[in-house]
């Protein structure tokens, strides 16, 4: 049981394993379960309804501060999100006193918002959308902008109704973003089933990366998405399986401040990191994917 979000590009890695039958050739038969966003994906595992599957950073660690159980295996993609607003609007400092539209609270889009915020010394009202309604938001005028995953943010910027005033980049440069995530049963329990989970994975993201435009297809193919879009989004990613470790503890200091984490759930923010990534789990992604 593998949970991932709605057409959302940074979870290519997940698709073409799931398309090119490299489960099935680990002998693992994978149930896809899909979900709006992080947080409602958070939910799901701690109901014990997800064993393994794909989320933003930021979701799984305000997850893991609270108690549900999980380790983060790996990266799926660095970057990759994007503030799009009204074409009137020029840059983030004219966004001060707007509306933007999120994917969500708890969202890690919604998080580098508040990052911008800081940054610019802005203020903007956060207005919740699904991801998907989110450029229809900004077309009906309901949003001044809105800060998105791809390909999300492209699809205003290809219809003509806005474009791209800040990217993920711009705000932290190589950013973790989402992660491949095990349940802790799993991690404690069934060590051969995780090693063939990573193998999945690494071999999933080496294809991206030398496929590109096979990736691109197999997206395009899955989620109906048009290629355009895809192409143009693409340029936006990065594809690194080996986690952003120092930018995982940058977000837990602005979740900390935004409140969404609570500073007594974690007290010492490096071993909190050590405990979501741990070292043997850093090893044995490193050792697999020299082995590759």
């Amino acid at each position: 049981r593998i949970g991932y979000r709605v057409a959302d590009i940074h979870h290519t890695s997940f698709l073409v394993a799931f398309s090119k039958g490299f489960y099935e050739e680990e002998g693992i038969a994978p149930k896809r379960l899909e979900y709006v966003n992080g947080p409602a994906e958070m939910m799901a595992l701690s109901a014990g309804e997800l064993d393994a599957g794909y989320v933003g950073v930021v979701p799984a660690l305000t997850a893991k501060a609270k108690g549900v159980d999980l380790v983060i295996v790996a990266s799926a993609n660095l970057e990759g999100s994007a503030l799009v607003s009204k074409l009137e609007i020029k840059n983030v400092s004219e966004l001060d006193r707007k509306v933007v539209g999120t994917p969500g609270i708890g969202t890690i889009q919604d998080c580098l918002l508040y990052m911008v915020e800081k940054k610019f010394n802005v203020t903007v009202t956060h207005q919740h959308y699904r991801v998907s309604d989110l450029p229809i938001a900004l077309a009906k005028g309901e949003v001044d902008a809105y800060i998105a995953w791809e390909p999300f943010a492209t699809e205003a910027v290809v219809d003509g109704i806005g474009h791209i005033i800040y990217t993920s980049h711009d705000i932290l440069p190589n950013h973790q973003c989402c992660i491949f995530y095990v349940s802790g049963k799993i991690y404690r329990e069934q060590p051969d089933l995780l090693k063939k989970l990573i193998k999945v994975h690494i071999k999933a993201m080496n294809f991206i990366v030398n496929n590109g435009a096979d990736a691109m297809k197999i997206f395009s193919n899955m989620t109906g998405k048009p290629m355009e879009i895809i192409e143009n989004s693409w340029e936006r990613m990065v594809w690194d399986y080996h986690p952003n470790i120092e930018s995982m503890k940058a977000f837990v200091g602005y979740l900390i401040e935004q409140g969404k984490i609570s500073p007594e759930d974690v007290p010492d923010v490096d071993k909190f990191i050590s405990e979501a990534f741990p070292a043997d789990l850093q090893n044995l992604l490193e050792e697999m994917g020299t082995a590759r």
